[in-house]
């Protein structure tokens, strides 16, 4: 098991395993290389770090070139490393962890390949191995709210949204996790007649998932030029340029920090905008506003229908609302949010949410491509749940930890805590770790 390998780092006590420097990464996400890695790397090559990223013991977490990781991310690695490949995304509220609380395992590694999608609200516990590096790299996903926890996940497979792996288990590569479904023992991981994998991951799966990380490698160039190309902070420190106005530069936080900019269609095509967030003003009004230091991450295209100071009075902690993907993001009003809430619409499309709204600790509120999905006015979302694609009517009430999918709620219905809803069809629920 490659996770056992130790090599001496230095003379200082350290060790590192062998796996972690080949191949070897980009740096690690500590000073000068936050929020972007590797320190003055070049636009077309930087991987972005969101500064509400949490990162515990960064000099352990070592990630390659040419990723995203998001906001409100959570990556800890108090023993133990986290290594995260080239041309991956680690999502909004994500959590990778590479030492839970284990008497039997005290240090142990997250391994997150090339091409690897941690999907919002996601978590991945160690020891556990996720997708490969180099030429053995396939696109591979951990979905929405989805646990991994001290397993191995091949190149090519596909978790679903709020499934759980448990430990010790193998993902076969190419194989699919069904949503929801709760993976404990290997005979679960590789015979689906017993209900809880597919063989083949559904072919527009593997199409969204490579746009996606497409989509995120754009934005981690993106925010690396909104954050060090202004030529207004100065030449960065030990960069080589020629001019002051050429290279990279010390860096504008306030440009992707609170409600900021999106990266606008030069580096995200679908895009048609580089806009700011917009609030309701006095007299009906709308006006853009960059608040750095604002409560919540509110990025890009998303118009909010009341005053930022009500607005942010409503929201809890860590919640990311983003249109730097798909635009608008509309919101009526909030009543209140729990923590660690996304609302967002990956691979275009727009998203609108009425009045009243509320949302309970890591509900995930998903917009989707070229999708018109619309949440009614006093809608409830479960803590937990994950919405995606999908238009609920007024009223309406998604329970705590469900799943739907590609549906329409009628107004003032309930969604049972735990139910899959897919295409409008109840596949059964969601079964978590027991």
């Amino acid at each position: 098991m490659p996770l056992e390998a130790r090599e001496l780092l230095s003379a200082g006590g350290y060790f590192v395993p062998s796996f972690l420097t080949h191949p070897a990464g980009a740096g690690v996400a500590a000073r000068p290389n936050t929020p972007v890695l590797p320190f003055a790397a070049a636009t077309k090559t930087a991987t972005f770090i969101d500064p509400s990223v949490r990162i515990v013991n960064g000099n352990h977490v070592i990630i390659g070139t040419k990723t995203y990781i998001a906001p409100f991310a959570h990556l800890g690695a108090k023993s133990g490393f986290i290594k995260i490949g080239t041309g991956s995304a680690v999502l909004d509220n994500a959590v990778i962890n590479s030492n839970p609380s284990n008497a039997q395992h005290p240090t142990t590694d997250v391994l997150i390949g090339d091409s690897v999608q941690v999907d919002y609200g996601a978590k991945v516990y160690g020891p556990s191995i996720i997708g490969a590096y180099g030429a053995a790299a396939k696109p591979t996903e951990i979905g929405p709210n989805a646990v991994i926890n001290g397993a191995t996940v091949e190149a090519g497979a596909i978790v679903g949204a709020l499934a759980y792996v448990g430990p010790g288990v193998v993902i076969p590569a190419g194989y699919y996790v069904l949503p929801g479904a709760s993976v404990t023992t290997q005979a679960q991981a590789t015979d689906p007649a017993l209900g809880k994998v597919e063989t083949t991951v559904p072919a527009t799966l593997v199409s969204n998932l490579k746009t996606s990380l497409t989509d995120n490698a754009d934005l981690a160039m993106g925010y690396t030029n909104l954050y060090q190309g202004n030529s207004a902070t100065g030449v960065q420190a030990g960069a080589a340029t020629t001019s002051a106005t050429a290279g990279p530069f010390n860096g504008f936080l306030p440009g992707v920090e609170g409600a900021s900019a999106e990266p606008g269609p030069t580096f995200l095509p679908t895009e048609p905008s580089a806009a700011l967030p917009k609030f309701a003003a006095p007299g009906g009004a709308e006006v853009t506003a960059q608040l750095p230091f604002y409560r919540a991450r509110v990025i890009g295209g998303v118009v909010v229908h009341e005053g930022a100071g009500n607005f942010a009075h409503a929201l809890g902690l860590a919640n990311s609302i983003r249109g730097d993907e798909g635009q608008p993001i509309t919101i009526g009003s909030i009543t209140q949010t729990g923590n660690n809430v996304t609302i967002t619409s990956p691979l275009s499309g727009t998203l609108t949410i009425g009045q009243n709204f509320v949302a309970g600790n890591g509900a995930v509120i998903l917009g989707g491509p070229t999708v018109k999905a619309v949440i009614g006015d006093n809608v409830n979302v479960g803590a937990g749940a994950v919405v995606s694609q999908s238009s609920i009517g007024d009223g309406a009430t998604i329970g705590a930890g469900a799943y739907v999918s590609n549906s329409t709620v009628a107004a003032g219905a309930t969604i049972a805590p735990g139910t899959i809803l897919i295409n409008n069809v109840v596949v059964g629920t969601v079964q978590g770790p027991g």
